[in-house]
Parts: C-alpha cells; structure tokens; sequence
C-alpha cells in the first residue's frame, strides 16, 4: 500500500512503500519468518539425500508408507505394459510384437526380474526416492540403478553433468561397497544415449528429485507416534485392571514393587491371585475400582483415517486405496473418488512409457534390425507404437458395461477404446472373437442341414440373437436403475 494513497503529505513521501501490503507477507515479517529464496537444486544439496534416507527407513519399518507406495505401484503397472505395434506391415508388426515379448520375459542383466518386475521396481524407486536409472548395457540387457548410485562421490551428489542449457551430458553411476557404501572406483560416466533417467521434479531448476511423499513424512512420524501410544495404553490396560487408593499409597507400592520384603507381608497376604483374576480383601477406608477400557484413544480410529487421508495427498492416493477399505462409500462416490486417483496415475503411467518403456523398446527393435531380423520385411514405421496400460477399474460391473455400450451406440467412443479399458488389444481381440463366430455359423450350418432346423448362430458364441438382445438390454437396464426405484426405507 502506498503512504501517498492515505491521504498522507506526499511531499514528504515520494512514492515510498510500507510493510502493509500482502497480508500474509506482513504476517510472516512481523513473526520473523524468512523465506528461502534459493533454487530448487540448492535445497536438493542439503536435504535431498536425507529425505531419501527417511524414505527408504519408512518403506523398511513403516507398513503404512511401504503399503500406500505398493498400492500406488499397483495401479499405475498392474499386469504390466502391452505392447501395440503400429508399423505398416502386418507381418512386421506381428514379428515386432512377438519379438518384444520374448525380449521382456527377461530383460534384466541378473536374470531375476521379468520385463513387469522391472515396470514395478523402476515405478516403486521413482515413488520412494524421486529418481531412478537404468543402463542400455553391451549385452542387450537392462541394469537398473538406485537413485543413490547416480553420484561422482561416496557422499553422494548431482552426480550429472549438464551443458549451458541444462541438458545431461554425462550421468556418474557408481556399484555399492560389501557395507552398502558408494565405492568410488567404480563410478563411470554415461552418456544419455546409454542410460535413462526417469524423475520427477517439482521446479524448473531441478534436475534430481526428493520423494514425491517427502511433504507427508511429518505425517508419518505423527501416525507411528499416535499408534505407537495408543498400543502402549492397550497394553497398560491389559495389565492393570483394577485401581486401588488408600493413605500412605506411594510407599506401598514401594514396598511391593520390591521381592522378599518382609516388612510388605500383611498387604501380600490381603490379595488373592488367580489365572484370571485379582481378588483384593480391603479395610475400610480404602477404595478400589476397576480402570475403563475406552480411556486411551476414543476417537483414535477416527483421528487415523483424517491422517492416512492427509498422508496420501501427495501422489494423489485417496483413503479408500490406500485401506482398501470401500464400506463408508456409495458407487459413485467411489467412483469419483477412484477417477481422481486414476488421473494421478495417468501421469506415473506416461512417465513409466516415455522415459522408461518406449527408449527400451526402440533400442531393442533397433538392434534387432542391425542384426538382420527384419530384413526381407518392409520396415515402414517399424518404431512407431502404443502402450496398453492398466485401465481405469470397473467398479460396477453392469453399469459400466451399459455406460460403454451408451458411449458407443451414440458414436461417442471407440471399440478399441472400450478394449483397453479391459486391458485388451483390439487386433488380438477381434482377431479371437472372428474364429468364436466363424465356428458358431459353421455349427449353425450343420444342425440346419442335419435336422432342417434354423439355430440362431449367436448362440454358439456367447451372444445373443436380435430379438433377445432387445429384451435383455431392457432387463439390463431395469436392474441397473432397480436401486433408485425402490423407495426409501423399503428394504
């Protein structure tokens, strides 16, 4: 705000600013709060191998953390990527396709993961550290690296070389010591070509990354903490079920907390123990009274959820996910709930395609063709493809059917979009469903000429004729609108 707009001399006050402006700067002015005006990698130098430290300890000893990254893995991979070749050659594509598969069973240079095993662990360390890497190596397999292996030192830096535009150049990758330690022999520099980076970052001048759930770890302290005291309380209950208040109580339970004290004999000989039970034989004057079993945490299941809500906010992982627990949701609460999940995953998911998958595939079709594999084919967009990616879950399965069926009727979707809602590929599909058919009017051929009796060839492929398909599809729809036509408070 400018003194000149207050009716203030402004001879004296030649347009000079105060601290009355933005209130929430003023706020933290007038608390001392300063910001720091620092780029996202100079905050990176100090904190980031830290904060990927605290998320390796937490997917180690925190079944909360480990359990809401393992589910977001879950969603975002599945089963796993297909494989959609679009080259212009029939027979290439379906050598392409048949080529990639057997490459991906095992695609890993040890021979312990599978081309899925590798679509999870590569998703699950971007998830837990930030970043992750992997190796094109000289025997046409995949090396996946540890975001903490990217370094030029033991202690663990950028690790990366850039050009005047902020471009890698060079990526320093070092093995582990027998204790876990960055042997610095053994880091190598890479150029972009040989390996691929996959990160996330949250600023213009990061190249690392931090852990995406690093604004949540706060959080999880918190939730150990709450769980943690509201174990120690069950189990102070399940020890001491009885409270007793009498003169000169501190030095009584001096005196029983101490073995073979013979001056505690006669209050020994007033309490009666059985398997189960204390039975206390009291002189008046002295009170005793059994502890409630709801003291500790009444609303602890409560103050758990609101916290496992606010944990999993920043990959966008709703409470219903991460407890897989749907009992206080309707359909199309959980419906939209699982839609705004999904939209987070759609992002992880073209990450895990463009910089993993995709590099990964046109590297192998490519070495395939410097080897000859496709050399009396023709090879026209032979690199070009898609990927089938886990879909968005059906959670009703009559309503979303009838919703597909509406979209496609009214030429508002695809049929190949509908099968990949399904994880299918149209041309596989299709190519299935035309021998179902074909071998269902070949049946339908020979009743008729064996018995001379029209068979409706629908039948033999799972499919129903014209006239019951009118029915059915009234039926469908009665049942799918069975719950809003029942009045309330009818069971």
């Amino acid at each position: 705000m400018r003194l000149a707009d207050r009716n203030i001399d402004k001879a004296n006050y030649k347009g000079e600013y105060t601290a009355l402006g933005y209130r929430s700067a003023t706020i933290a002015r007038r608390e001392g709060r300063t910001p720091q005006r620092l780029s996202g990698e100079a905050h990176q130098l100090y904190d980031r191998i830290e904060l990927i430290g605290q998320s390796r300890m937490f997917m180690m000893d925190n079944a909360i953390y480990k359990g809401l990254i393992e589910r977001a893995v879950s969603y975002i991979v599945g089963d796993g990527f297909t494989i959609q070749s679009k080259c212009v050659n029939k027979d290439t594509r379906l050598l392409v396709e048949k080529r990639w598969k057997a490459f991906w069973k095992k695609p890993e240079i040890t021979n312990t993961m599978s081309g899925t095993d590798c679509e999870k662990m590569t998703s699950r360390e971007v998830l837990t550290c930030g970043d992750t890497g992997t190796l094109k190596t000289t025997q046409n397999k995949i090396q996946l690296f540890e975001a903490e292996q990217i370094t030029k030192s033991e202690l663990g830096d950028i690790g990366i070389d850039r050009d005047a535009y902020g471009r890698p150049v060079a990526f320093y990758v070092g093995g582990y010591k027998k204790y876990g330690y960055i042997d610095k022999r053994t880091i190598k520099p890479y150029t972009p070509q040989q390996f691929l980076f996959i990160s996330t970052p949250e600023r213009p001048s990061c190249i690392r990354c931090v852990p995406p759930c690093q604004a949540s770890f706060p959080m999880f302290h918190r939730i150990d903490d709450v769980c943690d005291s509201e174990a120690i309380a069950w189990q102070l209950l399940a020890r001491l079920a009885l409270s007793q208040t009498q003169e000169h109580g501190r030095e009584v339970a001096f005196a029983e907390s101490k073995e073979d004290d013979e001056s505690n004999k006669e209050f020994k000989t007033r309490i009666t123990e059985l398997d189960y039970a204390l039975i206390f034989h009291g002189k008046p004057g002295e009170e005793i009274k059994g502890i409630e079993r709801n003291i500790p945490g009444k609303d602890f299941s409560a103050s758990l959820r609101m916290f496992l809500r606010l944990a999993g906010l920043p990959i966008g992982l709703p409470l219903e996910i991460i407890l897989l627990d749907w009992t206080q949701s309707n359909y199309s609460q959980s419906r939209a709930v699982l839609l705004q999940a999904f939209l987070a995953f759609l992002g992880w998911q073209d990450k895990n395609a463009d910089f993993f998958l995709s590099p990964i595939f046109e590297w192998q079709v490519i070495n395939d063709i410097v080897d000859g594999i496709y050399k009396d084919l023709d090879q026209t967009g032979i690199l070009e493809h898609d990927w089938i990616k886990p879909a968005f879950p059906w959670i009703d399965q009559l309503k979303e059917a009838l919703a597909w069926c509406a979209k496609l009727n009214q030429g508002l979707s695809l049929h190949a979009t509908v099968l990949k809602s399904l994880g299918e590929e149209r041309e596989d599909f299709n190519n299935e469903r035309q021998k179902e058919i074909e071998d269902a009017i070949d049946r339908s051929k020979a009743i008729k000429e064996k018995h001379g009796v029209e068979v409706p060839w629908q039948i033999f492929a799972g499919l129903l004729s014209p006239d019951m398909e009118k029915i059915n599809t009234s039926l469908l729809h009665d049942m799918a609108n069975a719950d809003e036509k029942i009045p309330k408070g009818a069971k």
